[in-house]
């Protein structure tokens, strides 16, 4: 789960705001990309080229940036090698109109341009769209995470401006924990059905470059309540300011270990049951803006999402090992992960993808056989972030991406997945 815009901000071709980052000897992923957008914006092909290949390089399969470096180095007057990067991305799923974006024009009277520019446009027809559940018309609440109780037939949401609601599968809503519970932004969501609690991971999330800076920013926590009257059971955080952190997504083990990812340190962290101690399970900056996390079905490895793509931890050794994925798929910058039986499912916002994904695991979980598109696209202007599985449905929440968009109200989307 994460803020929308972070993930569109690798997107150069459509692209916001990065985040902000410690500075360090070598430029990040996210300073590379923001710097390929500035040259973009400036006219400097040769700049955005050069940039553009460096943020490649550190995820070489991800659509947006594959389709970014093509225009890049259409706009320098190096053909093939644009359509090769072109005809990559497109075979990696991209949803691309091809003929809208200008540094195609020189290209427009070659065959083979033609035939990508149409299996791009094959790749935008709708795949089981999602259909509005509900409508939130409260737009002050800028929901995120969302999670479900079997027992009581409930969904959570959570918003980024502090507080979780209650929902249930008739789409009533109401309020269930609201500010003065102590929540900042609210992110993952994770029901505890054997312990009745619902837990939350709440924080101030570094903001973007060109804002003002956010008030706490990089305070984290993790919260409990109780399902049944949403009382706050347990409230813990972590505050190493001026080193920052970012809880955003949670997994929660048998035995009562609860995970968190910290987007803003690429790391893991493990709650254990009735402590307030974060014990760290991994730090990796290879391993950029950790998302969403799902654990496996024995609870010996986690799955996590992240800007590069997915990476499965052994949990007993803190080993990472990033996922090896099919020439024509792409698990870059998924938000929400959970698991539906055998397969993990993913929210991929990404302006290139805007789809919700199954995630097909080769026997052991060590490797991806298969990745399909379940649902796409959202209705127009809002984008996915997170969802849940409830029996034969998928919820998700959805914003508004365009922020001149008057109608800021949000939406828990249903799409089919049997």
């Amino acid at each position: 789960m994460g803020m929308r815009g972070i993930l569109a901000a690798l997107s150069l071709a459509w692209t916001g705001a990065a985040f902000a980052e410690a500075p360090v000897a070598e430029p990040t992923l996210l300073e590379l990309s923001l710097l390929a957008r500035e040259a973009r914006m400036a006219g400097d092909h040769a700049a955005w080229l050069k940039h553009g290949q460096a943020t490649l390089a550190r995820a070489p399969d991800h659509p947006d940036l594959l389709i970014s470096v093509s225009r890049a180095l259409a706009a320098n007057d190096r053909p093939d090698e644009a359509l090769d990067l072109l005809d990559e991305a497109i075979r990696r799923g991209a949803r691309v109109d091809a003929k809208a974006l200008p540094e195609y024009e020189a290209l427009r009277n070659r065959g083979r341009f033609h035939a990508l520019a149409a299996r791009g446009l094959a790749n935008r027809r709708p795949v089981s769209p999602p259909e509005e559940f509900l409508v939130v018309e409260d737009t002050t609440i800028d929901t995120e995470g969302i999670a479900y109780d079997e027992d009581t037939a409930r969904l959570f949401i959570g918003s980024l401006r502090g507080g979780i609601w209650q929902v249930d599968l008739e789409g009533n809503m109401e309020a269930f924990a609201g500010t003065e519970s102590g929540l900042r932004e609210v992110f993952g969501l994770k029901v505890d059905r054997e312990r009745r609690l619902l837990w939350a991971a709440t924080s101030v999330l570094p903001g973007p470059i060109a804002a003002e800076p956010k008030k706490d920013a990089g305070l984290s926590g993790v919260f409990a309540f109780n399902l049944d009257d949403g009382s706050r059971v347990r409230d813990c955080w972590l505050d190493e300011r001026p080193v920052e952190h970012g809880f955003n997504d949670l997994a929660l083990a048998a035995n009562g270990d609860l995970y968190v990812s910290d987007s803003a340190a690429n790391a893991i962290y493990r709650l254990p049951p009735d402590e307030c101690r974060f014990e760290r399970v991994i730090h990796d900056p290879r391993m950029r803006f950790p998302n969403g996390i799902v654990l496996s079905s024995d609870d010996s490895k986690l799955y996590v999402a992240h800007i590069e793509g997915l990476s499965v931890i052994d949990l007993a050794s803190g080993r990472r090992t990033p996922l090896a994925v099919p020439g024509d798929a792409a698990v870059n910058s998924i938000d929400g992960l959970v698991r539906d039986g055998n397969d993990l499912l993913g929210v991929q916002p990404s302006a290139s993808l805007a789809r919700v994904l199954r995630i097909r695991l080769e026997e052991g979980g060590a490797a991806i056989r298969e990745v399909v598109t379940v649902s796409s696209p959202p209705p127009d202007g809002l984008s996915q972030t997170t969802g849940v599985v409830v029996g034969a449905h998928y919820y998700s929440v959805a914003g508004v991406i365009d922020p001149e968009v008057e109608d800021r109200r949000a939406r828990i989307l249903r799409a089919n997945l049997r």
